[in-house]
């Protein structure tokens, strides 16, 4: 599997000179998944997730919920695993023909509130992957969130992946940023996240407002535009209301993503923060709608 890379205008992805299109699921406990029940378990998860369109899965590397575990042990029995299971894990993805982006600061005030602790967790981790190529990082979930240690101000005490032993530098994102606000760039980062409004009647209409096109291009505020690849990482979440229940919206919400700047975006459910397998329904239809409908550069 190619990596990813970033075009010279930071604008789009790549993938062996061509263009890349992030067709997602933030399927929040996947690894956890993997640690409780075991990789095939997950790899079924992963399959699934294909079948509906997907081309990367996104889970967090610690979790307080769901499947609990940290890299550090003594928050659950299934934290000696985390290591030795992390490259397993990763190829079983690459062997699906899956891309991987690790979320990996989440629930840090209970998990790991200690800024050196973190510093070092975050070097090992893109050392340890550096030689997986359908590898991503998002740092931080929501920095400022009443379940997180870090901060916007904090994340500038960490450093992008650099290149090890060879290979080509990891592409990651500083953090995933609250609802409808507009992140900040950080320098030397690869791309940005964005979590789209959710309350708005008008959330199936990517565009006006707090949109990714003002991320891009324009900014607010004291918040400049990014100029570079954005991901709409996390979405309303299909199916938990009826006003997010509807498969003809979410094809409409990814063809509204069609201008520049625009990478491609995640699908969210209930079913994805539990990892399970999307059944005949809703969530699916509105992930097939949704992944299917995302616009080519």
């Amino acid at each position: 599997m190619y990596p990813l890379t970033v075009s010279s205008d930071r604008l789009a992805f790549l993938v062996n000179g061509q263009p890349f299109v992030w067709r997602g699921t933030l399927t929040w406990s996947l690894y956890g998944r993997a640690l409780y029940f075991g990789i095939e378990n997950a790899r079924e998860v992963v399959r699934d997730r294909r079948s509906v369109g997907a081309n990367t899965v996104c889970c967090s590397l610690m979790l307080s919920w769901g499947f609990p575990f940290t890299p550090q042990e003594g928050h659950s029995l299934y934290d000696a695993d985390y290591w030795p299971f992390l490259t397993p894990f990763v190829r079983m993805c690459a062997a699906e023909q899956m891309r991987v982006c690790f979320i990996v600061f989440a629930d840090t005030k209970f998990l790991m509130p200690d800024r050196n602790a973190q510093k070092a967790h975050w070097q090992r981790l893109y050392t340890h992957l550096a030689a997986e190529p359908n590898v991503t990082f998002v740092l931080v979930n929501q920095p400022g969130h009443h379940t997180q240690a870090i901060s916007i101000g904090g994340i500038a005490e960490f450093e992008p992946p650099p290149p090890i032993a060879g290979f080509p530098a990891l592409l990651a994102a500083p953090y995933n940023p609250h609802e409808d606000e507009l992140p900040l760039a950080f320098p030397g980062w690869a791309f940005s996240c964005f979590c789209s409004k959710r309350n708005d009647p008008n959330w199936w209409a990517e565009a006006g407002g707090y949109s990714m096109a003002t991320v891009v291009s324009i900014g607010a505020g004291d918040r400049p535009p990014t100029h570079q690849a954005t991901v709409l990482f996390e979405p309303v979440p299909y199916g938990r209301r009826p006003e997010w229940s509807d498969p003809d919206k979410a094809r409409q919400f990814a063809r509204s993503q069609a201008f520049k700047g625009t990478v491609g975006g995640n699908v969210y459910s209930d079913l994805d923060a539990r990892s399970e397998v999307y059944p005949a329904g809703v969530v699916r239809d509105c992930a097939v709608e949704y992944l299917g409908n995302l616009p080519q550069p």
